[in-house]
């Protein structure tokens, strides 16, 4: 009896893994689809609110013949949850790292973004009372290690650093770190629908960006929208959001915070992969060292689960 309930346990802690490596994989896809769009005149922000909507949309019909209307009609408690989840998820993840690259430059923002792991280490101490393996902790500082490795490469950074860009990079790793914390914390303590979910974060997430690119920005970058980048970021949305958060809040019902979010640094793996695929070039040697060492905290990561619950 025992034994079996091990093995319930592992089979159930490794299919986490596997479905946080996809929404890895999902996420690492989105990246040279963001510089296509941006090196066309479409904001990211735009383009966000877009993602927003196109899962709301999607998913939003058959959460109502599959589960009926009632599922709409939200307590005091869930409509906090999933409001914060949007603003964690959709505004403060990806308006902070956005923003902060008009201050930083590509390698500074991503350094900054990329200690979002150590950050969700911490808070799992506090919020979700799992406490993270040595090796785990290893695995955080190696994946800052490979970023720096792999964006960076020696070169002098950080002189003379812009504070508001550092304010949105810090707004990033907050989104990054607090939507996986919020999710596995409601995810452990009760029974949470993942598609419900990810269909209430999206809807308010995607009314705050309008509500706030409206008066400031406006939405004159559409115009340059063809049918190409269109599809573009219909595809993006569909990866980047709809399959990547449905299979991301799923996985934390089966391992930790902590770990998720180590795993989800596959992404930069992929987006050099890909991004190097794109441009018919090969990585650099300093991309390569970067990417490995990512890999091998990955592994760690995958391989010292915390907590098996």
């Amino acid at each position: 009896m025992i034994w079996n309930e091990v093995n319930y346990i592992m089979n159930n802690y490794w299919r986490g893994v596997i479905m946080t490596l996809i929404a890895a994989v999902c996420w690492g896809i989105m990246s040279p689809i963001a510089k296509v769009l941006a090196n066309a005149g479409v904001s990211l922000m735009s383009v966000m609110a877009f993602r927003a909507f196109f899962v709301v949309f999607t998913l939003g019909p058959y959460i109502y013949f599959k589960k009926g209307s009632d599922v709409f009609k939200l307590d005091r408690n869930m409509l906090y949850f999933y409001l914060i989840s949007g603003i964690l998820s959709v505004v403060f993840t990806g308006g902070g790292f956005l923003m902060s690259l008009n201050y930083l430059s590509v390698a500074e923002a991503l350094i900054i973004h990329y200690t979002f792991p150590l950050v969700t280490l911490l808070g799992s101490l506090y919020i979700t009372h799992e406490k993270p393996s040595l090796l785990q902790v290893v695995s955080g500082f190696l994946i800052v290690a490979g970023v720096y490795l792999g964006m960076v490469g020696g070169e002098k950074t950080f002189s003379g650093i812009s504070i508001p860009g550092l304010m949105w990079g810090s707004l990033g790793v907050i989104g990054m770190s607090g939507q996986a914390l919020v999710a596995r914390r409601v995810c452990k303590g009760q029974k949470t629908d993942q598609l419900t979910l990810l269909f209430f974060a999206h809807l308010f997430g995607g009314i705050i960006i309008v509500a706030g690119k409206s008066p400031i920005a406006g939405w004159g970058d559409t115009t340059n929208l063809n049918l190409l980048l269109f599809g573009l970021m219909a595809f993006q949305s569909l990866c980047g959001s709809l399959l990547a958060y449905g299979f991301f809040y799923t996985a934390l019902k089966y391992v930790p915070a902590a770990t998720a979010s180590l795993l989800c640094t596959l992404e930069i793996v992929v987006a050099v992969g890909l991004t190097s695929l794109l441009l018919a070039q090969s990585p650099s040697m300093q991309e390569v060292l970067g990417c490995g060492v990512i890999i091998v905290a990955i592994i760690f990561a995958a391989a010292s689960p915390s907590e098996l619950e």
